[in-house]
């Protein structure tokens, strides 16, 4: 079973993409920055992060760069629904430029979600 972790600062969006994660199957975490985020990544093995790209302290991009730093075999999914639309399509096209293997656009399209990540999930044991 693979393990998930979740970073958002919205405990709303958070809370329902943790739901629909673990309804799927999937062990699921969850962290409200990035900084938390890097701490929960360092403390075990995670096989995907998906997290939001507009947070305080810590936004996504930043955590992007980190992990490609720190912890480059981690597969990242990068979402949005903050900002306005060009700047939510300008960040996550950055965010695909970090290295986010997938980009997952808010509101939710509970479909979209899971075969997202069941793709950046293949070859995963």
């Amino acid at each position: 079973m693979a393990s998930i972790l979740v970073v958002d600062d919205d405990a709303c969006s958070r809370t329902y993409l943790v739901a629909l994660l673990n309804r799927a199957g999937y062990r699921v975490q969850e962290a409200c920055s990035g900084l938390e985020g890097l701490e929960q990544v360092a403390r075990g093995a995670i096989d995907l992060i998906i997290t939001d790209i507009f947070m305080p302290t810590m936004d996504g991009l930043e955590l992007l760069a980190v992990l490609d730093k720190l912890h480059p075999t981690n597969k990242v999914i990068a979402m949005s629904g903050g900002g306005l639309a060009m700047d939510r399509k300008l960040a996550l096209h950055a965010a695909h430029k970090f290295g986010a293997v997938a980009l997952i656009r808010k509101p939710f399209n509970v479909r979209e979600v899971i075969r997202t990540v069941a793709t950046a999930l293949q070859g995963v044991a």
